[in-house]
């Protein structure tokens, strides 16, 4: 059954605005009621923690009182052994100062009295020296003395310089006044305690206070009174003002856990919170005032306010104007009505399919849009809904060899009234081929590129093949100009081969065990030149690598390193670029490698190379050896790593390229080796500072120690000293530097690369190598050298790690390991030298440097002629020391 609603007539809508307003002023009543009851409640919270905190430091008080005159009064009826007093000292006349024990409290005695006097006071600096010692407050006690009427005051708040400073007459008088408070205590007999009103006594101490009296009788004696100022600053961790409250004394009984009660002072304008004391007969009261309230409130809430009182306002001018136009015509069509259908009508014409709504009853069209209409005299609708039935509600028509599929719908709301929607076949199936269509003209056109790659290449490879066989047997002057040209044309036809057989699927990377920082140094030792010509710099930083060993093809990182590197080289025309690489923290497999320039940054079409190759020029001024097809060959090789190439520039910026790759560790590390450079200390010297972060982790991660000229401590020893300025270099020292002049001709100074890890690591062994020659000649030559050959336990050493090492050579070289080969060569040069086997060492640096021209077979032949040395030195070693 269909639920009806009300016609909405005059009286219907102001009833209906009359009741929301109505509403409206509810809620903002009640908005307001609550807002300032949370505000007085939250006051009042804050009132209730201040009172338990001020009851829980009377309760405190009132112990400590009756322990202090408990202590002091046993303590003076018995005397001291030694019969000695505390010292005290006349400040002015009738003003006395005792002795304290510590710098924090002072004890004063104001009247004459007697050596038990000075006692008690003493005792009582002592007591309360624990109390008040690390107080940030000042706390006084006054004690007057029923035996002699004198005035013992005990503080932490500096009395004395304010005597002396303000010659005591304020202080005095004050002093004077609580004596007045004390005896007129002592006098009343029925009072054994009493409480202050709030004090702000700004003579003796700062701040608001109250004062505990306590009244103590004593046989044959006068009442003794021991007061204690309570501060109360320190209680208020709220809001309140403390110059809001006030503290009442009540002579009524006290009530337990009463709770915060409240009253309105219209004299004040103000809310009166009261909250008793429950230990004592004190209340506290809080004036508010309701200026603070309306503050709060209307900082919290003004837009709810302003929104509630604009609909009221809204409502109230509506009801005005729908009274004013009461005698108007109620037959009148609503304008928005009229809108709403309209709407309906234009939102079925712009279907995209055919829209109809049909009436059984009345057997009429209520609603189509253009294509239905076309289909309306085809179709008998009655049929329709009677064939439809089924569960699926889907028909296929054909009118005029045109195919339709029609769905039907029951209405839900209406029953009789049935929708149809209209669908065209043979629209969609031309759509659909279409698609396909170009689909298929889309990888045709990749097929056709492939090919024109691949004849290109095919038809340009044999002539440069002749004409670089031609320069080659070629006995004149070749201009470099010409030899340029011809590598550029070779690069281009070698990276057309390539990105063919990798669309072909006839490329794939190889998994073999790499280093990737032999690959940076293979990089940067290519384009050094290039980057020394335009007189721009350099910085790598391999800070961040933290293992660089391992699984991928070599050949092809160095190319996309390269690649990209001379791009940005050729697009710098000053400044710095730098090439920074490190691992996701997430995945150990996943690296990142970063190129940032100053360049003037890459064009919108020459950034959209990496995608489609050829859209725009290279922008560089001079490009040597880079071309459109760069960025997006790159691309294409790093998806054989799973990675991605991203260049975002900037006009006069510069331009950064990200890539990313996927390079497992390797598995082949050897765990036992030992840092190449351990038990070296290095003194590091170098003034840019990216520069010696760089080298600073890669000497931890040979194992050296390095010391700054700052942190060094007088006699520490270095072995040798690195730094970027030639002025610096000492007597062993390896100057850092990117150009490829000499700048240094001393034996005991080495140049590296900075760039170039493999530069700096030869260069400080080489040093250390020579340092330990000069160190054997010193002390006797050839024969301390050949003694320590003939040593046994020289010998048994030798047998260990030589053996050792020789197998090492073995594995490393079937891996192709060949940064760590360097590192084993390295070590067995060191022992050679060490022993003065020049032979050995002769072989070792042949294997260096074959090690760097990466001749495997070479490389093989060496390490076996230097196996069957060690096989003769172990065989003499072993027929001496028989």
């Amino acid at each position: 059954m269909l639920l009806k609603m009300p016609e909405m007539t005059h009286n219907n809508l102001r009833r209906l605005l009359i009741l929301l307003l109505t509403l409206l002023i509810i809620s903002f009543i009640s908005l307001l009621y609550s807002s300032s009851a949370a505000v007085i409640g939250q006051q009042g919270s804050a009132l209730s923690s201040f009172t338990h905190s001020l009851q829980n430091r009377i309760d405190k008080y009132r112990y400590i009182s009756w322990q202090i005159f408990d202590s002091a009064t046993r303590e003076t009826l018995t005397p001291t052994i030694d019969g000695s007093s505390p010292h005290q000292t006349t400040l002015q006349p009738g003003v006395f100062a005792i002795d304290p024990p510590s710098s924090k409290v002072e004890t004063l005695i104001f009247g004459e009295h007697t050596v038990a006097t000075q006692n008690l006071a003493s005792q009582i600096s002592q007591y309360t020296e624990t109390l008040w010692a690390s107080a940030k407050m000042t706390w006084t006690l006054y004690y007057l003395n029923g035996e002699d009427n004198s005035l013992s005051v005990v503080t932490n708040g500096q009395l004395t310089d304010k005597l002396n400073r303000y010659e005591g007459r304020n202080i005095t008088s004050a002093i004077a006044a609580r004596r007045n408070e004390m005896l007129q205590q002592a006098n009343t007999l029925d009072e054994k305690e009493s409480f202050s009103t709030l004090r702000r006594n700004q003579q003796i101490a700062n701040g608001t206070f109250i004062t505990l009296r306590t009244t103590f009788n004593q046989p044959g004696h006068l009442a003794s009174i021991l007061a204690v100022d309570l501060p109360l600053e320190d209680l208020n961790t709220t809001s309140m003002t403390l110059s809001a409250l006030q503290i009442r004394n009540e002579e009524t009984a006290t009530r337990k856990n009463a709770p915060v009660s409240y009253s309105l002072n219209l004299s004040a304008l103000s809310i009166d919170l009261l909250c008793p004391v429950s230990s004592a007969p004190l209340s506290t009261v809080y004036h508010l005032p309701l200026t603070s309230v309306a503050s709060v409130v209307l900082d919290e809430l003004l837009p709810v306010y302003l929104i509630l009182l604009s609909l009221i306002v809204v409502i109230i001018f509506c009801l005005t104007f729908l009274r004013e136009n009461k005698g108007s015509s109620a037959t009148k069509v609503d304008p928005w009505v009229e809108k709403l259908q309209q709407f309906t009508h234009e939102l079925v014409r712009n279907f995209p399919l055919g829209y109809l709504i049909y009436d059984a009853n009345q057997g009429k069209i209520l609603l189509s849009n253009e294509l239905a209409d076309h289909l309306v005299q085809h179709l008998n609708f009655k049929k329709m809904v009677d064939m439809s039935s089924n569960p699926f509600e889907l028909l296929q028509v054909t009118v005029n060899n045109e195919i339709y599929q029609v769905r039907h719908h029951t209405s839900q709301v209406i029953s009789h009234y049935h929708i149809f929607t209209f669908r065209e076949q043979n629209r969609e199936q031309w759509v659909n081929h279409q698609l396909q269509h170009a689909q298929e003209v889309l990888e045709k056109n990749h097929l056709l590129r492939r090919q024109f790659f691949e004849q290109l290449s095919e038809t340009f490879d044999s002539p440069l093949r002749q004409v670089e066989k031609a320069l080659t047997h070629s006995t004149t002057a070749i201009p470099a100009e010409m030899v340029q040209g011809l590598g550029v044309i070779t690069k281009l036809i070698n990276n057309i081969q390539t990105l063919t057989a990798l669309e072909s699927g006839g490329l794939s990377a190889t998994q073999q065990d790499i280093d990737l920082q032999t690959i940076l140094d293979d990089v940067i030792s290519e384009n050094q030149a290039a980057v020394t010509e335009k007189a721009i710099l350099l910085v790598v930083d391999n800070s961040e690598l933290a293992q660089s060993a391992r699984v991928g093809d070599a050949a092809l990182i160095f190319q996309i390193i390269t690649t990209i590197l001379r791009y940005s080289i050729e697009n710098t025309v000053w400044g710095k670029i730098k090439l920074k690489i490190t691992q996701s923290p997430e995945f150990a497999d996943r690296l990142f490698l970063e190129i940032v320039d100053t360049g003037p940054g890459l064009s919108v079409q020459e950034q959209e190379n990496s995608d489609f190759p050829f859209i725009g020029a290279v922008s560089a001024e001079v490009a040597e050896t880079s071309t459109s097809l760069d960025l997006f060959f790159c691309k294409q090789l790093l998806a054989l790593f799973k990675g991605d190439l991203v260049v975002e520039s900037k006009s006069h910026i510069g331009t950064r390229y990200k890539m990313q790759m996927d390079l497992p560790p390797s598995l082949a590390i050897h765990q036992d080796e030992e840092p190449i450079l351990e038990d070296v200390r290095i003194l590091v010297t170098i003034v840019a500072d990216d520069i010696r972060h760089i080298v600073c982790r890669q000497l931890l991660r040979w194992g050296a120690k390095y010391d700054f000229p700052e942190d060094r401590y007088s006699g520490q020893q270095c072995d040798l000293m690195i730094t970027d300025d030639v002025e610096q270099l000492d007597d062993w020292g390896v100057l850092l530097s990117t150009k490829s002049e000499q700048f240094v001709s001393h034996p005991h100074h080495k140049q590296a690369n900075a760039n170039i890890s493999r530069s700096i690591l030869n260069a400080i062994m080489e040093l250390i190598e020579q340092q330990i020659g000069e160190d054997d000649l010193t002390q006797g030559g050839v024969n301390v050298s050949t003694s320590l050959w003939g040593n046994p336990e020289y010998y048994s050493i030798f047998e260990q790690t030589v053996t050792e090492d020789m197998d090492k050579l073995q594995s490393e070289v079937a891996y192709d390991d060949y940064s760590a080969l360097a590192l084993t060569v390295h070590r067995l040069k060191g022992v050679f030298a060490m022993l003065n086997l020049q032979e050995g060492k002769t072989y070792c640096e042949e294997i260096e440097t074959q090690i760097e021209q990466h001749h495997k077979t070479n490389i093989m032949n060496s390490i076996s002629e230097l196996q069957k040395h060690v096989a003769s030195l172990l065989q003499q070693g072993s027929q001496k020391n028989e």
